[in-house]
């Protein structure tokens, strides 16, 4: 990424791994992520969840989110090409690398803060006792009605048609409070994702304030030429 900053690159920065996906960027400036890992814009509009007036604003939650789903998966390497199409909606002035760093990085420390650490790509979850609508609430039902004991964060994400970080941290305040539980291994043995390693905190010490500045947002209410190849960025 800050390769791109400093070529200003106008093209995308193809990243390879589980889920992997790209980055869209114009003169450095990052305007769209596209990735397997987590609901794109067309998806969330496509599934009535915000209106066309509201597809914009949406596009940089959507942005931030898709480079959360990257950072918390495999990266294998990464390939910036000269070109790409253009992402649904593109963010219409863009995020700075510097801006998507940081926010990217308070994402996986407030995730690291949970009470129950999870694994957006890997851990699958369960129903762990019963509970009436007045405890769950809307959102809530939507979680556990999809928990198959199949399905990680991830895809119950795709399946209620929220952001992936949300999700995730519901998901971990739920196994908190009994909720739910992870899936046995019996229970997803036709899911395989290839040994995606569980999130593990960033630093030794995260605060319970850090959480708090940060914040995790609720789970949105439902409405009926060339290249260059490398490493992995460190």
């Amino acid at each position: 990424m800050a390769q791109c900053r400093e070529s200003r690159v106008t093209g995308a920065l193809y990243i390879a791994g589980n889920p992997g996906g790209l980055f869209y960027l114009r003169d450095g400036v990052v305007t769209g992520v596209r990735s397997p890992g987590s609901p794109g814009a067309d998806t969330l509009v496509a599934r009535g969840n915000v209106g066309n007036a509201d597809t914009r604003a949406l596009t940089a939650t959507v942005l931030h989110d898709g480079a959360f789903a990257m950072v918390t998966g495999d990266i294998e390497r990464y390939v910036i090409g000269g070109s790409a199409e253009l992402p649904f909606v593109p963010a219409s002035d863009g995020v700075t690398v510097d801006q998507l760093l940081a926010e990217t990085t308070d994402r996986l420390d407030v995730v690291a803060s949970l009470p129950v650490l999870v694994s957006p790509h890997r851990d699958r979850v369960v129903p762990a006792r019963s509970a009436g609508p007045a405890e769950l609430g809307a959102e809530r039902q939507e979680i556990v009605a999809h928990a198959t004991g199949r399905r990680t964060a991830r895809d119950i994400a795709f399946a209620i048609g929220a952001s992936l970080y949300p999700v995730t941290a519901e998901i971990s305040r739920m196994l908190d409070e009994k909720l739910l539980e992870t899936a046995p291994a019996a229970a997803a043995f036709n899911f395989v994702h290839g040994g995606l390693a569980s999130l593990r905190p960033r630093a030794d010490t995260v605060t319970d304030r850090r959480a708090e500045e940060v914040g995790v947002p609720p789970l949105p209410t439902r409405r009926p030429g060339r290249t260059r190849s490398g490493p992995a960025p460190g």
